[in-house]
């Protein structure tokens, strides 16, 4: 609710987004999300087993609608809330294993459960799947993959996406070309570029600062951002995910495209077993 009008926010998700338009509203219904599944939501170990409490998924859309202006039983509005559970329930259990598995030795790990959401059957249940030694090499793996990431974005919990919306204003006469969007991106108020990033643009800025010859087009900054980004890191998905394409990663683009459209036909599968189940429920 906003404080000055004392009314629920209008919340609109349009067919395929998994969030409205507004950078303010998106960021409410994200914490909103949020809120509802460290109140009402038990974790477990994988997310199939959340397709077996049809209930309880309702119970967290309804807490999440009742937070806004919108249309509950909209199909759309459904998705994204699922979608944003399967975030948040991801984002909830690494925090958990994080504070009250990884940071402690074995034998003092909680044998109740320290959350209210979960029954001690149910923590016990989750902590003898962090226990798995396949398990935890597969952290270990993960770990060691984060550790090799070079550029940091700093948009925080903010997409891309919201982020470039949020630009509007600052680019009002033209909208940002790779290599500002590389800036934004990656600039931290306090901090300033990470080294990598700040050898990264001055590497950039170089080539676009090189003479071009008589008679060849001047050279294009999405190219030019590109060739370091595809040469330093495995697979950058970075000028994707702002919306731009370079002629090196055109390519991968579409590749990209068909797993967004495996995700989203895998977020609609969630949502039938859902409905399915609430209707074998109700014979």
């Amino acid at each position: 609710m906003t404080r000055s009008r004392k009314k629920r926010l209008p919340l609109v998700i349009e067919s395929g987004k998994r969030r409205p338009n507004s950078v303010m509203i998106a960021a409410k219904f994200a914490t909103e999300c949020n809120i509802a599944v460290r109140q009402i939501v038990p974790i477990f170990p994988h997310w199939k087993e959340y397709k077996k409490y049809p209930k309880m998924i309702d119970a967290y859309i309804s807490r999440v609608v009742s937070k806004f202006h919108m249309d509950a039983d909209s199909l759309p509005t459904k998705k994204a809330c699922v979608a944003m559970l399967k975030k948040a329930v991801r984002q909830q259990r690494y925090k958990l294993k994080k504070r009250y598995f990884d940071a402690l030795p074995l034998h003092l790990v909680p044998k109740t459960s320290p959350v209210d959401t979960m029954t001690n059957e149910q923590w016990d249940k989750l902590v003898e799947h962090w226990k798995n030694e396949q398990k935890m090499v597969t952290c270990e793996k993960n770990r060691e993959n984060r550790s090799k990431v070079q550029f940091h974005q700093t948009t925080g919990s903010r997409s891309y996406e919201m982020q470039i919306v949020d630009l509007a204003d600052k680019y009002k006469n033209e909208p940002p070309n790779a290599l500002e969007l590389l800036k934004e991106m990656h600039y931290n108020k306090k901090k300033g570029f990470a080294p990598a990033v700040q050898s990264l643009i001055a590497e950039i800025e170089e080539k676009l600062n090189e003479p071009v010859d008589d008679g060849l087009q001047p050279k294009d900054v999405t190219d030019v951002v590109s060739q370091p980004l595809v040469q330093k890191t495995k697979k950058n998905r970075f000028l994707v995910n702002v919306g731009l394409q370079s002629n090196a990663t055109r390519v991968s683009a579409e590749h990209d495209l068909e797993e967004e459209l495996v995700v989203e036909k895998q977020t609609s599968s969630d949502l039938r077993e859902v409905v399915k189940a609430q209707q074998q429920q109700m014979e």
